[in-house]
Order: structure tokens, then sequence, then C-alpha cells
């Protein structure tokens, strides 16, 4: 049998087989979770303007995400039981949905009703790192971290164009008609999957091996390395890119360092660009030099940047500076972690594992949106920054010591 050992170290020295399709896969697969982040991007500048409208404080916001981050979530846990199902009629309806809960949101006449439209987001958003993940890893299997990376980076330019976009109309008509506008985006996204997004039936058989019974996910879990790679994924997350990141730091740059809109909008905006440019690189260096090592120096470099970017004060060019190392740091952990799950449990049901994954990851994980909510209310931003930092540093140690 394998180790998962002889498969990290396997991973990626194999030619990369090409089918018809694979570049178009990646392409459409890219651009959905892109639109998908212009979503949550935009809900991030958004934020501050509710909470002042609302009269809530971010404690509040912090308990409302974090419920829609638990449900949607631990709802990831059920990749496994959509098997009869495509993946683009999952992540095309998945993008309709979402289409919805924008559109529900721009409407709210308090808290309460916005709440319920972010939850409802929540609870309709979760196909697309189960699933989108598990498609590509089967789909290219000996590039998983560079394949994944270019998913996450998707992910990241989608939240590049938000910013600017949405402060501008938040500028010029408000919040509310910014959502309005992010629901029109988000059925373009479902349409373009339905269209034309390539059959999975196309997907590689996993490492080049003869068709397998999968092996149980609760075998799968009981592995050390596989329990450690979950272990530190949860404990990321009080520091991960899309959670915490997305969500606090325009609310740090407005609320806490009073900011203007557009100066907000231009600072996030440096850091979502510089992490479309982190994971791809990242994911390079991951399938070369391997995947625990480069994920190991990402925490590190990334809990110095985060401290960093918390105690920088007001100047607009340090924060600049550091926010561009936070966008290329913090948002690359994720793809190089999930290529490492990957090659620990690429011998059982992709969708299933991938499932657990994220239920773990993003369920226990966004914990952190209220802990990090609570910190900020009670000892200020730069206390929320460092304990961000310290998510990572824990993390890293957790991959140095066991995942080897």
């Amino acid at each position: 049998m394998t180790t998962g050992r002889a498969r990290i170290r396997k991973a990626g020295r194999q030619p990369v087989a090409r089918a018809p399709g694979d570049r178009l896969a990646v392409t459409v697969m890219t651009i959905s979770h892109g639109i998908q982040h212009v979503y949550v991007g935009g809900l991030a500048v958004a934020y501050p303007f509710v909470v002042a409208q609302f009269h809530v404080s971010y404690a509040v916001l912090g308990i409302m995400l974090t419920v829609a981050g638990i449900i949607g979530g631990f709802l990831q846990g059920a990749a496994g039981l959509l098997r009869r199902f495509s993946t683009r009629a999952v992540l095309g309806a998945q993008n309709a949905g979402l289409a919805g809960a924008s559109w529900l949101g721009a409407v709210a006449p308090g808290f309460v009703v916005f709440g319920a439209a972010r939850t409802l987001g929540g609870a309709v958003s979760w196909p697309q790192h189960p699933v989108g993940s598990a498609y590509l890893s089967q789909r290219f299997p000996h590039r998983r971290a560079t394949v994944l990376s270019w998913h996450v980076a998707g992910g990241s330019a989608g939240t590049v164009a938000a910013p600017l976009l949405v402060s501008a109309v938040i500028a010029v008509a408000g919040w509310r008609w910014a959502l309005g506008a992010l629901g029109v985006a988000l059925l373009a996204g479902g349409l373009l999957v339905w269209l034309a997004l390539p059959r999975d039936s196309a997907a590689a058989p996993a490492a080049g091996r003869p068709e397998a019974a999968p092996v149980p996910l609760r075998r799968l879990l009981r592995r050390r390395q596989v329990a450690a790679v979950l272990a530190a994924s949860t404990i990321a997350a009080g520091g991960r890119g899309l959670g915490t990141l997305t969500t606090y730091i325009p609310a740090y740059l407005r609320s806490g360092l009073h900011l203007p809109t557009l100066t907000v909008g231009t600072l996030f905006t440096i850091v979502v660009a510089a992490s479309v440019a982190g994971p791809v690189a990242g994911g390079h260096l991951a399938d070369r030099f391997g995947r625990s090592r480069t994920l190991v120096i990402t925490y590190l470099g990334g809990a110095a940047a985060l401290a960093g970017f918390g105690y920088a004060g007001g100047s607009v060019i340090a924060l600049g500076v550091l926010g561009a190392c936070v966008g290329v740091l913090a948002y690359t952990e994720s793809p190089l972690l999930q290529a490492l799950f990957s090659d620990l449990t690429d011998d059982g049901a992709a969708r299933t594992a991938f499932g657990a994954f994220f239920a773990l990851a993003y369920g226990i994980g966004s914990l952190w949106t209220a802990i990090i909510g609570w910190i900020i209310t009670a000892a200020g931003f730069p206390a929320a920054f460092a304990t961000m930092a310290g998510s990572f540093v824990v993390a890293a140690a957790i991959i140095q010591r066991l995942v080897r």
C-alpha cells in the first residue's frame, strides 16, 4: 500500500496527461469561482455601511457571519451525496441561488432580514469548494497544487474586481444597489457553468491507477497525517483569506482607521490583487519543491505580514506594502493545503473527501469569525490581527511536526 509520505514525495514528478477540454475546464471553473468571490468581496466592502445603517456592532455582525459560515461549512460535508449530479449542474444552480440571496439582501428592511439573506447565501454557496476542488484534483492528478492554485487565484481575481467596483457603486447609489449588481454577475456565472463546463466523465482516474473501490471516509480520517492537515486547516482559519481577512480588512480600514471609502477600496484591491499572484506562484513551487515544506514557509511569512498589517497605523504606504504581503502569503495557504490533503486521500472518493475537508475547515473554522469579531469589540483591530497571525504559527508547527 502506498503511504501518505510516499504519495507526497511522488506528487508532481509524473508527466501531465492532457485531455480534450482540459484548458476549458480550468478556465470555466476559475471564472465561476471568481464570480462567487465577487459576491463575497462586495459584501465585505458593504459591511461597514450595513453596520452603520442598522446600528449593530461588529460582534453582532461576527455572530451572524459565523452562523452563515457554520451552515455553509458543514453543508460541504454533503458533497459526496451529490455524486449523481454533474459538476456543472451543481455549480450552476449554486450561482443562481447566490444571485437570489444577493437581491434579498439588497432589499432587506433591517438587519434580521439582511442576516437571513447572508445565511441563505452561505447555505447555497457551499458546493464550489468541495465539488470544484474534487473535479480539478481528479482531472489533473499530477499537478494538483498548480491547478487548485489557479482555482483559488480565480476566486481572488473576483475579489480584486469587487472592492473598487462596489465602492464606486456605493459612493454613487448606496450599498443596496451594489448588492443588486452583484446578483446580476452571479446569475451570469451560473449560465456560464451550465453552458461551457466539460462533463465530469472527462476526469482521469486518480494517480493513473486502475479503478478500485475507494477507501471509506472513516478510514481516511483515521490517518495521522490526514488528521494533522485537518487540524492545521481549522486552526489556520483564524487568518484565512476567504473568511476573517475578507470580512475584517475593509472593516479595519474603514471603522478602525477611518480612511475614506475609495481609499479603503484601493487598499483592499491591493490585498486581493496580490492574492491572485500568490497562489499561482505557490502552486508551482509546491509541485516542484514539496507541498508541506512550501506550506510551512507560507504560514510563517503570512503570520509576519498579518501582524505587521494590524500594527501599521494610518500610513497608507505601509498599509499598501504590508497588504500586498498579506495578499501574497495569507491567501496561498488554502490551495497548498488542499493539494496536500488530496495527496493523502487520493485513494478515497474525491467529493466525499473534499466534503469532509471543507466541512471541518470552513464549518468549525467559521467560529473564528465570531472570535475575531469579539476581539475587535473588546481589544481593537491590532489585537485581532495578532491573533490571526498566531493561528498561522500554530498551523505551521502542526504541519512541520506531523506531515513531512
